[in-house]
């Protein structure tokens, strides 16, 4: 007997039935699965809204300096007073991209865990390089203490609490101090911490966890719970423990270059000293040209599977006086 030719009763798996796609099923799929690893895994997109950049790949604010104030003279026509302007933009100029390739459809089609997988693991590294970008942007924004010649009349600079001695940061009564000191002078700035966040490392997390007044309840109403290993809130502002905190210096971040003065890089000497972030929605101006794309094709002078997953954004320091940190103690 012959093989059959007739295939019409074949079964694809990964076909659409509404376009006739073959492969249509395992984009969704791995797209997916890219999507609900990123959502699980970033959370800078709760706290600051991102800007979509079409048609330039420069996105803008304008700022505007403060008015002033005069007693008005009977009789006397007050003078105008004048009032500063100014902008602070971020350009968007290169693509991220998480690329895995697959020798043979066979592999790619038949083993399902192999796409979860793939999905997982470039959710995972966009996820981390996305929000380690914001927050060194967030680091940057906090240490512009000298906004006078840069920014508008009327506009205050970042907050930098640094610690009184050496491993403070890992005394819970005095880390969670310097927390406070941080939002004492962004409110003595009249700036509102609604809708703020706080940022620490999971070492700085479990320094917390041991402070009784932020997880006793006679204190704090409930805030946390040692047995379970969690501590919700400070100074009214939810804490998120992150592992993205840069320890050290960084340089050749994918995201700098020549045109942005290597504006990701980080600085060994101050900025890796940072244990706590204190961020408001204002604090960063973001935009995104690509946002998260996925995309599965079969290359045929290559004889494999291509699977990519992109996205183009950029991120720069908005109002500093929207940040603060809490630094190490330096000799």
């Amino acid at each position: 007997m012959g093989i059959p030719t007739d295939s019409s009763h074949l079964s694809r798996p990964g076909q659409n039935l509404g376009t006739g796609a073959v492969d249509a099923l395992h984009i969704e799929e791995y797209g997916g699965e890219v999507e609900g690893t990123i959502a699980k895994k970033s959370f800078m997109r709760m706290y600051v809204k991102i800007k979509p950049v079409r048609g330039t790949n420069v996105v803008t604010n304008d700022r505007v300096g403060e008015a002033t104030l005069q007693a008005v003279t009977p009789g006397v026509r007050p003078d105008a007073s004048p009032t500063e302007f100014g902008n602070v933009s971020v350009k968007v100029d290169t693509i991220v991209l998480a690329r895995s390739n697959v020798a043979l459809l066979d592999d790619f089609q038949a083993h399902f865990d192999t796409r979860r997988s793939l999905g997982e693991e470039h959710g995972k590294k966009i996820a981390k390089f996305f929000d380690e970008a914001f927050i060194i942007q967030a680091i940057k924004c906090a240490q512009d203490t000298d906004v006078s010649t840069t920014h508008p009349a009327g506009w205050t600079a970042g907050t930098v609490v640094e610690l009184a001695a050496a491993n403070d940061e890992l005394d819970p009564v005095k880390l969670q101090r310097g927390i406070e000191d941080v939002a004492e002078a962004m409110e003595t700035n009249d700036v509102d911490l609604d809708g703020g966040v706080i940022l620490v490392s999971p070492t700085q997390y479990n320094v917390l966890l041991r402070n009784d007044k932020l997880l006793d309840s006679q204190f704090s109403l409930g805030n946390g719970d040692y047995a379970k290993g969690k501590v919700l809130a400070s100074v009214g502002l939810p804490i998120i423990k992150t592992n993205r905190i840069p320890k050290a210096a960084i340089t050749g971040h994918f995201l700098s270059n020549a045109g942005n003065s290597n504006a990701y890089d980080i600085n060994a000497t101050n900025e890796t000293d940072v244990v706590a972030i204190i961020m408001l929605p204002k604090a960063l101006l973001a935009g995104e040209t690509i946002p998260l794309t996925s995309d599965v094709y079969y290359e045929k002078s290559e004889l494999q599977w291509f699977i990519d997953s992109y996205l183009a954004f950029g991120v720069t320091p908005n109002r500093p006086d929207n940040c603060g940190v809490v630094q190490k103690y330096r000799a």
